[in-house]
């Protein structure tokens, strides 16, 4: 039997190729779906690779406004909600501290950390006994990366706001975990990795390669799942022992 058979899923970031991996992965298991991004073209061809029965949402999760009309409307094309994915995120230029732009900070901030704050606070009416949440923080969150301290500092909020939520809906029967990808070929690793940089990660990772969207995809199944039922306020790390 399908893991997410007969649940009602909303995933955001589903434009980037973590969230559609996500996305991809729910609709094999069963999942019926609501879906948010920010690139029409892409949500228009996720659309057509999954079928009508998919409601897609323009969204940029960054704004409270739009995330509260877009959740909404996607609980209600789905006649309520189950799970809630939040894989949307956004990087700044790589730069100290000292250098880096306020704009990109207050940027990275409003779409990784309180995106995901506005996407939880809009959804959790709409969870009820055995629904589960799934945020993306990232190994960022837990060893800091040189020039790079708005997705740093956003990805570890992201960890502390979840067990939040588990310690407050853990009663209800809601549960909440993260999922912490490590380096990933997928998307944003394309856009601050050059050729060297990227054979420099390859061999930080004892199982010697980077990590592929599908695991990263497969894991959230799993937290999304029954499989899961006693899983809350934990986080996953699929990072093919970088950590380690």
């Amino acid at each position: 039997m399908s893991r997410l058979a007969r649940r009602r899923a909303l995933v955001t970031g589903a434009t980037g190729g973590l969230g559609r991996a996500v996305a991809l992965a729910f609709s094999r298991e069963g999942a019926r779906l609501a879906v948010l991004g920010q690139d029409q073209e892409r949500l228009a061809s996720l659309r057509a690779e999954l079928g009508e029965q998919v409601s897609t949402f323009q969204v940029d999760v960054g704004g409270w406004d739009e995330v509260e009309r877009a959740v909404g409307a996607a609980a209600r094309a789905l006649g309520g909600l189950d799970t809630v994915v939040n894989a949307a995120a956004v990087d700044t230029s790589w730069r100290p501290v000292g250098e880096l732009p306020v704009d990109e900070w207050d940027r990275a901030i409003a779409v990784n950390l309180s995106g995901t704050f506005y996407v939880c606070r809009a959804a959790l009416p709409h969870l009820e006994e055995g629904g589960a949440i799934v945020n993306f923080t990232s190994v960022a969150g837990v060893r800091a990366w040189a020039e790079d301290a708005a997705y740093n500092a956003s990805k570890a909020g992201v960890e502390l706001l979840t067990r939040t939520i588990a310690v407050e809906y853990g009663p209800r029967g809601v549960r909440a975990n993260c999922i912490a990808p490590g380096v990933i070929d997928a998307g944003m690793t394309d856009l601050v990795v050059d050729a060297g940089e990227r054979e420099a990660l390859v061999a930080k990772h004892p199982l010697g390669r980077l990590g592929l969207a599908e695991e990263v995809a497969e894991a959230v199944v799993w937290l999304a799942s029954d499989g899961s039922s006693f899983t809350t306020g934990a986080t996953l790390t699929v990072d093919g022992g970088f950590l380690a």
